[in-house]
């Protein structure tokens, strides 16, 4: 009986393979890749729109990732699970379908979490709490549609292993399942390159979700219309036996130890290296949309690579050398970026275009040689467990390892190795625990003197490259720069620095943004000042954004200011404040002033506290996700959290913006607040600044009042600001009303266009300040009506007179 089923089996296998054609396998590679650039739609645009939620910060975004990887790894092992029990075209179809469903879920349920008696769950004075909460959430959330992404990979490998019994062991078989992987991360690569460079923005966040869900059904349908027919019970029956020993049980601890390797390593590289290219990128979505966009393509080829090389080398000889290069590569990779970039602020090309061809150059000269190498890791790894079950049960438990090892890598680098350990030598650290897996391989394949070679070259870079400079020679020399004192955070290296020829002092981040210095602070304290001011009494204002400490301690001298709160997403930015203590009247322990760790969009959903003035930073316009803090539906939520008589504060650098860019903020500002007038900050055609203050009613300033409130801050004050000294010197600082225009583009949670718009201008060279500041000048702000701010007895001709004057001191004549 064991012999007559046997031939039976081999039958089916033969009328199987007869019946599948070359252009049938062709349009399934087709099906997995374009379900790959899916897969990457969703996980952008999910971790979005829960980051809408949690607030967009690096905790946030890592559990969110984590939750995403987890669940996937439960999808591989449920098909590997599934495998002998469906048609693998039929299960592979059923997965698309119900990812695709859920992606019509998943706004449904954050619109839900969003309300105000759920969103405080997500935040928890217990750090650990809220963590846990946050992670159950997300995890809880994409289950369902992550668990069908996992599905996919092992019911492909079943397609493409024959009827499914066939194993990894034979040439053919293991090829073709790696390049079915190879041609689905190359679709990711695809997914991440179409959603960063055009869907976000012009399809907007969410509905790109449902175009990659309308992709995976089209991709489901495929799948049925070239599923393999069985004609009779028998055969059904037949082919539905799977003969096979469990994979968990038969694969040895040195392969799960390698897949889990493989993971861990390559995702925590992915941190270490975009926290890397931070330090001279201008850090928009763009910059580090190239960095994944450099590493799945380095996978794909990497495994196209694994795909060729099967069919002519032994697995267990191949694996040590191509996982000692990787070792190699990847220490080197610190040197090689220092040697090319010199921590030089990245600025290469005339445009936008430019700057893009030439970071992706960058990142592949430094990324690709590392990520190609020990991509080849985890297919290798599968072909090595091939005698334990068929393919699907192989790749399905190897890469559900592989993918948990891979959410623990990112935890462990964002929150352990560049915290507690450091950049270069977390790089480092990754790179010696590959060599170590290389060179237990090489020795068991008697290949020792690859090994020794191998050994001798990584350790002597990586000396070189745990104690290469982390300081710019150009900072030194152009900004005279002088490192007090750094801490490593979750995000990136937070310094205190010296000018050594003024003595003044500055707050940066990643060696090239500054939060201001101790120099300006006549400017930054008037930016709490036009605010405080213009209210009849404020008793409680909150600060989005700490920066250096001095915006906010500029309100510490209003008398009758009680409470005072500053909300500040970066830990390490407030003992650099404490630092200030001498120029921000020590904001960080004053009595009044209550600091709060978190990302602000999402302390003001998440409190319910009302205030009399809420004063928005200033924040760099094209950096990843801060477009967020420019929204119509950020400003919503601010309007909630204002009393009747409230004022909101929004501090724009024009010299950050484009015009589109800036009409988009203040025609969305405008859309939320009746009243929208709008105040010089910095009268200079360099660095000019401007705030929006929005409010319900028309502000009516009271001048002798006024004259009186400003005697007792110039009293009060360390640093008078002879600008505003007099209530007509105040009033100078008034341009004029926003209106809302007509046809207005708003920049909205769903096409947030500031964040990917202003990069464009950045590097275009279309920002607000010298001749197209005078220009807008001219045209625009010139001519804006002046009445939903009055100085009582003030005329017209005085308003005209003002503009005469700010042009006069902008321009000359």
């Amino acid at each position: 009986m064991p012999h007559q089923s046997s031939t039976h089996g081999d039958t089916n296998i033969a009328a199987a393979a007869t019946e599948r054609t070359w252009w049938k396998d062709l349009l399934i590679y087709f099906v997995f890749f374009l379900s790959g650039a899916a897969a990457l739609v969703y996980e952008i645009s999910w971790t979005r729109q829960i980051g809408l939620l949690f607030g967009h910060t690096v905790h946030a975004s890592t559990i969110v990732l984590a939750s995403y990887f987890v669940g996937m790894s439960i999808g591989y092992l449920l098909g590997a699970k599934w495998s002998g029990r469906i048609s693998p075209l039929k299960g592979y179809a059923i997965a698309e379908v119900v990812v695709a469903a859920w992606a019509f879920v998943v706004p449904l349920i954050l619109q839900w979490s969003e309300s105000s008696t759920i969103a405080p769950w997500f935040s928890n004075s217990s750090f650990a709490l809220q963590t846990a909460t946050r992670a159950v959430f997300s995890f809880l959330l994409l289950l369902p549609a992550t668990i069908a992404l996992g599905v996919t990979l092992p019911m492909i490998a079943d397609y493409f292993t024959e009827d499914g019994r066939s194993q990894m062991s034979n040439a053919r078989n293991s090829s073709r399942v790696t390049l079915a992987y190879a041609l689905n991360t190359a679709g990711a690569l695809i997914g991440v390159l179409s959603a960063t460079f055009f869907m976000l923005v012009v399809v907007g966040v969410c509905t790109s979700s449902y175009v990659a869900a309308g992709l995976s059904v089209l991709c489901a349908l495929a799948a049925l219309f070239l599923e393999p027919k069985v004609t009779t019970p028998e055969e059904r029956e037949a082919s539905s036996e799977s003969p096979v020993q469990d994979c968990r049980s038969t694969v040895g601890t040195g392969l799960f130890s390698l897949a889990f390797l493989s993971g861990f390593g390559i995702l925590a590289l992915q941190v270490l290296y975009t926290r890397m290219f931070s330090l001279v990128f201008h850090n928009s979505t763009y910059t580090f949309g190239i960095v994944v966009a450099v590493f799945l393509a380095s996978l794909a080829i990497g495994a196209a690579i694994t795909s060729r090389l099967q069919r002519r080398f032994a697995a267990n000889r191949l694996i040590g050398v191509t996982t000692g290069l990787g070792a190699l590569a990847t220490a080197g990779s610190v040197v090689v970026f220092v040697l090319l970039t010199d921590l030089k602020y990245f600025s290469s090309g005339d445009s936008f275009v430019q700057y893009m061809a030439g970071a992706i150059l960058l990142v592949s000269i430094v990324v690709a040689p590392a990520i190609t190498c020990l991509g080849m890791m985890l297919p290798q790894v599968w072909v090595l467990a091939a005698q334990s079950g068929t393919a699907a049960k192989v790749v399905g438990n190897l890469t559900a390892m592989n993918t948990v090892a891979a959410a623990l890598g990112a935890l462990v680098a964002s929150f352990v190795m560049l915290v507690w350990i450091g950049l270069w030598q977390s790089i480092v650290l990754i790179a010696s625990l590959f060599l170590i897996s290389s060179l237990v391989l090489l020795y068991r394949n008697k290949q020792t003197k690859f090994a020794t070679a191998i050994a001798a070259l990584t350790v002597a870079i990586s000396v070189v490259s745990w104690q290469y400079q982390t300081e710019s020679e150009f900072n030194r020399r152009e900004y005279n720069e002088r490192l007090i004192k750094r801490w490593n955070s979750a995000y990136g290296w937070i310094d205190v620095v010296q000018n050594e020829k003024s003595g003044s002092f500055k707050i940066r981040q990643n060696l090239h943004y500054r939060f201001g210095k101790t120099g300006g602070n006549v400017r930054e304290y008037r930016q709490a000042h036009i605010p405080i001011l213009l209210h009849d009494s404020p008793d409680d204002v909150l600060f989005l954004g700490l920066g250096t400490g001095l915006t906010a301690g500029g309100a510490i001298p209003h008398s009758n200011v009680e409470n005072i709160v500053a909300v500040e997403l970066i830990p390490e930015v407030v003992d650099a404040v404490r630092m200030l203590s001498d120029f921000n009247y020590n904001v960080a322990d004053d009595s009044k002033v209550d600091i709060q760790i978190d990302d602000a969009r999402h302390y003001l959903l998440a409190n319910e506290r009302a205030f009399d003035i809420i004063i928005s930073d200033l924040f760099v316009p094209w950096e990843s996700e801060t477009g967020y803090l420019y929204t119509v539906e950020h400003y919503e939520i601010a309007s909630q959290r204002l009393k009747q008589d409230g004022l909101f504060c929004q501090w724009l650098p024009l010299y950050q913006l484009g015009e589109r860019e800036f009409e988009s903020i203040a025609n969305s500002f405008a859309s939320v607040f009746p009243h929208t007038t709008i105040w010089w900050g910095q009268l200079e055609t360099t660095s000019p600044v401007v705030a929006l203050i929005g409010s319900r009613s028309s502000i009516e300033v009271d001048p002798i009042e006024l004259a009186q409130r400003l005697d007792s801050l110039n009293t009060n004050a360390t640093a008078p600001d002879q600008s505003i000294a007099t209530p007509e010197r105040f009033w100078d600082h008034y341009i004029g009303d926003w209106q809302l225009q007509a046809n207005a583009q708003f920049n909205t949670d769903e096409h947030p266009r500031v964040e990917f718009l202003t990069p464009m201008s950045n590097r275009d060279g279309k920002m607000i300040k010298g001749k197209v500041l005078k220009q807008y000048f001219t045209d625009v702000l010139f001519n804006l009506p002046m009445t939903s701010a009055t100085l009582q007895g003030d005329k017209l001709q005085d308003s005209l007179r003002r503009r005469s004057a700010q042009k006069l001191i902008l321009f000359g004549r």
